[in-house]
């Protein structure tokens, strides 16, 4: 019975992230063929776009780390083969590399969320570098949680189902917020956007 229940929720989530990945490929494909008939839209520049998309790695990998090393391996086979040949290697590089985190984060608060930064004001990287730094602490905050409940809970049906939701949380918040630097938008997550404008705004 819980083997049938734990493949019936494989089955569901490799719908849902088949479905997810599809919608993404399309909504990007759409972009990319309305922005060669609409240059110029805004202006924040490709450089500031592509360079808002590079802290997202933070959250990421500390994501895989908290939550998809112990889902994907569930996973359908084919979506295993393309997490091993792309994102496993940078998992694994980041897992024995702890302090790699701390010094990315302090790097990106010295360059970006400082007043006194030493480069020049870019309100769209600093908005998205800010985000992605409250991302990774919410990521690390939910992964400490988890590991601290009782292991009998985590390998249970209801810890799979809890471990998927904050995988698919950290997932989506991350796609939604590169697809917005793509667009050159800014990205509007509740509660946690809106705590980024507060603190831009408070150190203005």
């Amino acid at each position: 019975m819980h083997h049938q229940s734990t493949l019936l929720i494989i089955i569901m989530l490799s719908t849902f992230s088949t479905i997810l990945i599809s919608f993404i490929i399309r909504y990007l494909y759409l972009y990319i063929a309305k922005s060669y008939k609409n240059h110029n839209v805004n202006n924040i520049s490709v450089v500031d776009r592509l360079s808002s998309i590079l802290p997202y790695w933070l959250p990421l990998l500390e994501g895989l780390q908290n939550f998809g090393q112990q889902i994907l391996p569930d996973y359908p086979l084919n979506i295993m083969q393309v997490y091993k040949k792309t994102l496993m290697p940078l998992v694994i590089f980041y897992v024995t590399h702890p302090t790699l985190a701390v010094i990315i984060f302090f790097i990106l608060y010295y360059l970006f969320v400082r007043n006194k930064s030493p480069i020049p004001d870019r309100p769209f990287i600093r908005f998205n570098v800010l985000q992605s730094i409250l991302l990774f602490l919410i990521n690390s905050l939910l992964g400490a949680t988890f590991r601290a409940l009782p292991i009998e809970f985590r390998m249970s049906l209801y810890g799979l189902m809890l471990c998927n939701t904050l995988f698919w949380f950290v997932l989506s918040t991350i796609m939604y917020s590169i697809i917005k630097s793509i667009e050159g938008k800014y990205a509007k997550i509740p509660v946690i956007s809106q705590a980024v404008r507060i603190q831009i705004d408070n150190q203005l």
